[in-house]
């Protein structure tokens, strides 16, 4: 996308000369033009932000949270407002979009609701230590910045800041190139709900306004590329700022011979093709026992080919546009390799032709592929369907574990006990067992990546807490005029002291005594 000229004032509070265009990719329609941040304005952002954190860390968790409450009802109140834009600027399927308010609105309401005690103080109780009081305190770190990716502008530029913000933090989001305005909407609903500017900012541009933003942050939070994410924790290791990275999936599903056939298929094709196949839990590869391999194949090809695709008008399609061009081309040079290595096309395989204007890719199913292909090994983050035919369970686990991704994964099994065998022994940070996606919009529980999938995790009480600094802060309480250890050393007190070591770390006697002590 090229800049243009023309005069845009914008919420992010920016005027400057360059200019990003926003378009729609299920049109190719321009949505307009906003200004894109230079480096003396990212040095300002910044500034502010510092300048602001005292006083909103000041406040108590519980008014953060009110304040942030009346912004998820400003969402609510502006939902369908909100679903326009975000169906205008990603080409979505309006059902599609709908996962991005849910996912952000319940974002708020579990941390305002368990924010207060999780932040609260917390009382240690030391075994060596009863002559003291130890306190645990979570302290904001400070400018918290967000990289967020393009596949879901609301959900990934906020959730992640939602639990940073209620912490205590100031945060600044870098959305997407591609898809900016969401994120500058939820803005705008944040302010007014009441939360000072300087507070919660955005700040729009390329890879270069990321850079400086790191350069300023005390935590980075990154959603995106394998490739960028690498940059970025090279970056923050060089000033030693904490990060989270959540990265790419190559995400398998195991189909074993006693599965509901119906079920699974049912939910292999929404897996595969929910949001254009653009999500990093997205099914991209199917592994399948042969016993049942023919049936299940028939089943997917006969669902995909049911499935409606175009512009939404109002929950009218399944599967939308593809929001980002170059992704496009990736889906398009995965299929070619795959079919010039001997995959077969079951249905779909090309560009929508009735969509001349737009990003739409026909959602396709591919049979005879094999690990010597790009769409079995490396992340097409499209609407592409690769299955594999199996011996048996140990076969289908051992391909799942060969992958240098390790997001999401899925097992579908009749026999309850063998699906959680199996989900013990996936290499993966997350395993859905008859079911997929929906596992991320379990607030309450990690959510992250093992290999290069990515580094930290999201949601539950960590999101939260990384945000944070525990401050631990000890207090004498009886006052006595000196310690036994302090100076001067003596000769009864050291050989005391190496006696009781005896005595508390041996197998036995010590074993009671820790136990008394606690």
């Amino acid at each position: 996308m090229s800049a243009t000229t023309t005069s845009t004032r914008t919420s992010n509070g920016f005027d400057g000369a360059e200019k990003l265009p926003c378009m729609n990719p299920a049109t190719g329609a321009l949505i307009r033009e906003i200004p894109i941040a230079t480096a003396a304005e990212i040095e300002a952002m910044a500034a502010r932000a510092r300048e602001a954190f005292p006083s909103w860390s000041g406040l108590s968790v519980e008014r953060r949270g009110e304040l942030l409450l009346r912004a998820r009802d400003g969402l609510v109140d502006r939902r369908e407002e909100v679903l326009d834009l975000l169906v205008q600027e990603t080409g979505k399927a309006r059902m599609d979009a709908l996962a991005d308010l849910l996912v952000l609105g319940e974002t708020i309401s579990y941390y305002t609701s368990h924010g207060p005690g999780l932040l609260a103080d917390k009382t240690v109780s030391a075994r060596l230590l009863k002559n003291k009081r130890i306190k645990v305190q979570h302290m904001p770190r400070g400018l918290v910045v967000n990289i967020s990716p393009w596949n879901y502008p609301l959900d990934l530029a906020w959730s992640p800041l939602i639990p940073a913000l209620l912490a205590g933090n100031v945060v600044i989001n870098k959305p997407s190139e591609v898809t900016p305005l969401i994120s500058l909407k939820f803005l705008d609903i944040l302010r007014e709900a009441g939360l000072p500017e300087a507070v919660a900012q955005v700040a729009v541009g390329f890879g270069d306004v990321g850079a400086a933003l790191i350069d300023r942050a005390d935590y980075v939070a990154f959603t995106g590329s394998v490739a960028t994410g690498r940059k970025v924790a090279v970056r923050c290791a060089e000033r030693l700022v904490p990060n989270t990275l959540e990265l790419g999936g190559k995400d398998p599903a195991i189909v074993l011979e006693d599965a509901n056939l119906e079920r699974a298929a049912s939910g292999v094709v929404y897996g595969a093709f929910f949001n254009s196949g653009q999500t990093c839990t997205s099914i991209e590869r199917v592994y399948v026992v042969e016993e049942v391999y023919e049936d299940f194949v028939d089943r997917v090809i006969r669902l995909t080919r049911t499935l409606r695709q175009g512009v939404d008008a109002g929950f009218t399609v399944e599967v939308g546009a593809m929001i980002f061009p170059r992704q496009l081309e990736i889906v398009e040079q995965h299929l070619k390799d795959a079919v010039a290595k001997g995959a077969q096309v079951r249905t779909g395989g090309r560009r929508n032709p009735d969509f001349p204007s737009g990003y739409f890719f026909e959602p396709t199913v591919l049979t005879e592929v094999d690990h010597t292909m790009d769409v079995m090994v490396e992340e097409t983050f499209g609407p592409i369907l690769p299955i594999m035919k199996v011996r048996d369970a140990a076969e289908a686990l051992e391909h799942a574990n060969a992958s240098d991704y390790g997001l999401n994964s899925s097992v579908w099994t009749g026999d309850k006990d063998r699906g959680r065998a199996i989900a013990r022994r996936l290499e993966a940070g997350n395993v859905c067992i008859n079911d997929c996606l929906i596992n991320y919009t379990a607030i309450e529980a990690p959510f992250g990546g093992v290999k290069n999938s990515g580094i930290g995790r999201r949601k539950g009480e960590a999101e939260l807490l990384k945000y944070c600094h525990a401050k631990t802060v000890l207090e004498d309480i009886f006052g006595a005029s000196r310690e036994p250890t302090w100076y001067p050393y003596s000769r009864a007190v050291g050989e005391g002291a190496v006696k009781a070591i005896g005595v508390l770390y041996r197998s036995g006697l010590g074993n009671k005594l820790r136990n008394i002590l606690g």
